[in-house]
C-alpha cells in the first residue's frame, strides 16, 4: 500500500474501516463489535468510533504479532454470546445478504463453524521451491477462503486456547481440532484490499452500489403538551396570540419537539429527552429552535443530510393557518435547509379528545434523512 495504513486509507472520502463497520452496525443480529487494530492505531480508532457514533462497538483494542493473536485479543473482550463472526477489516465489500447467508449456514451446520468462500476461477498449480509444477488440483474442488468466518462462541474459545501452531485463519485452527467447517458462498465483491489497485476496484464497486441502494432513513416523532395559563404559546418558534400557552420545561413547542424526535429517530440517535433532559436547569424555558439547531448539528456530525420533514399540528384552537409560513421559515433556518424541504400543516380533532377539549396541543412529524456519496 506504498506505506499507507489501509485500515484508514480514504475510500469514497472516508476511512476504509468505516465501510466495514457500517455493515455490522446495520446488521440487526449483531449485538456487539470489537475492533482490533495495530497498537499505534488504537487511539485513532477510538476517536473514529466516537465521531461516527457507532453504538455496537464496545471496545477498540490492540492486536498481536500474528492474525490468530489479534483475533484472540478481540475475542477476550467479547461478552459471551451464541455466534462470533471474525472478519477482515479490509474487506468492506460484503453486505447484509452475505452476512445473513453465513449466519443461516452456521446455524444449520453440524460442526458449529462456517466460513465464506468463492470457487476459484483460474486453474491452480502446485509449484516446488525451484519453480517446477508438481500438481494441478481439480479446479472444481478449490475455493478461495474469505471472511466472515463464523463459529459458536464455545468452539472459537476452545480453538484459541488449545491450538498451539501457526494458522492463517480461524477455520484452520478449528479444523486442526477435528471439527467440521462448512463453506458458504461468499462474494467476488468481498475483496480483501491489499494493494492500491484493490482500492480502485473496491471504490468502483461501492460507487455502483450507492447508485442502486441510496442510504435513506426515516423517523417518526410525536409530542403533546397541556395548555395552561401564564404561558406564552410558541409553535414552530413563532409566538402565537392566545390566552394560554403550552406547559413544559422548555418553551413547550410541540411542533419543534416532534420534528426533533423524528430526525433523531431517523439517525438512530435516541430521543430529545436523552439529549436535552428536563431535569437540567440549562434547558428551563429555552427556545426549542436552539435545541433543533443542535439536533441538526448532530446529524451533520454523523454525515446525515435532511431530505425532507413533514409535520402536522393538532389544535382545536387557536387557528394557526396564518402562522405557518413564519413557522416554516424559522424552522428551516434552524436546520439550515430550504423551506421547500419542510412541510407544516395543521388540523383539528373535531372536538374529540384532549385536543378537542382545548386541553392541549399535539404534533406528529416524519423526517427522511440520507448520507450523500462521500
Amino acid at each position: 500500500m506504498d506505506g499507507v495504513d489501509k485500515t484508514f486509507a480514504a475510500l469514497l472520502g472516508r476511512p476504509l474501516i468505516t465501510h466495514t463497520l457500517d455493515r455490522f452496525e446495520d446488521f440487526p443480529p449483531v449485538s456487539e463489535i470489537v475492533l482490533v487494530l495495530a497498537e499505534h492505531s488504537v487511539e485513532v480508532g477510538e476517536s473514529l468510533v466516537k465521531q461516527r457514533g457507532y453504538r455496537k462497538v464496545s471496545q477498540v483494542c490492540a492486536g498481536g504479532a500474528r492474525r490468530q493473536d489479534s483475533v484472540k485479543a478481540g475475542f477476550d473482550w467479547l461478552q459471551p454470546c451464541d455466534w462470533v463472526m471474525v472478519h477482515d477489516g479490509a474487506r468492506p465489500g460484503m453486505d447484509a445478504t452475505l452476512l445473513k447467508r453465513g449466519l443461516d449456514s452456521v446455524i444449520a451446520s453440524a460442526g458449529g463453524a462456517a466460513i465464506a468462500g468463492v470457487p476459484v476461477k483460474d486453474t491452480i498449480k502446485v509449484v516446488s521451491p525451484d519453480g517446477l509444477i508438481t500438481d494441478t488440483p481439480p479446479r472444481e474442488t478449490l475455493w478461495a477462503a474469505q471472511t466472515p468466518q463464523i463459529f459458536s462462541y464455545e468452539l472459537l474459545c476452545q480453538a484459541h486456547h488449545q491450538f498451539s501452531g501457526n494458522a492463517t485463519d480461524d477455520a484452520m485452527m478449528v479444523e486442526a481440532l477435528g471439527h467440521q467447517v462448512t463453506m458458504f458462498l461468499g462474494s467476488y465483491e468481498n475483496l480483501k484490499v491489499t494493494t492500491p489497485e484493490d482500492m480502485a476496484v473496491m471504490e468502483a464497486m461501492l460507487r455502483g452500489r450507492r447508485v442502486l441502494i441510496p442510504d435513506f432513513r426515516t423517523g417518526i416523532g410525536f409530542d403533546s403538551h397541556a395548555l395552561g395559563p401564564d404561558r406564552r404559546l410558541v409553535l414552530g418558534g413563532v409566538e402565537v396570540a392566545h390566552d394560554m400557552g403550552l406547559v413544559g420545561h422548555s418553551d413547550g413547542d410541540v411542533l419543534i419537539h416532534a420534528i426533533m424526535d423524528a430526525l433523531l429517530g431517523a439517525a438512530n440517535l435516541g430521543d430529545k429527552g436523552r439529549h436535552f433532559p428536563s431535569s437540567e436547569d440549562q434547558y428551563k424555558d429555552i427556545s426549542s429552535l436552539l435545541l433543533l439547531s443542535q439536533v441538526g448539528e448532530q446529524l451533520a456530525a454523523h454525515h446525515w443530510r435532511i431530505a425532507n420533514v413533514d409535520a402536522t399540528m393538532l389544535a382545536q384552537r387557536p387557528r394557526l393557518g396564518s402562522y405557518i409560513l413564519d413557522m416554516k421559515v424559522k424552522t428551516a433556518a434552524a436546520l439550515s435547509i430550504s423551506v421547500e424541504r419542510l412541510s407544516i400543516k395543521v388540523t383539528t380533532t373535531d372536538y374529540l379528545g384532549f385536543v378537542g377539549r382545548e386541553e392541549g396541543i399535539a404534533a406528529v412529524a416524519i423526517a427522511t434523512i440520507f448520507r450523500p456519496e462521500q
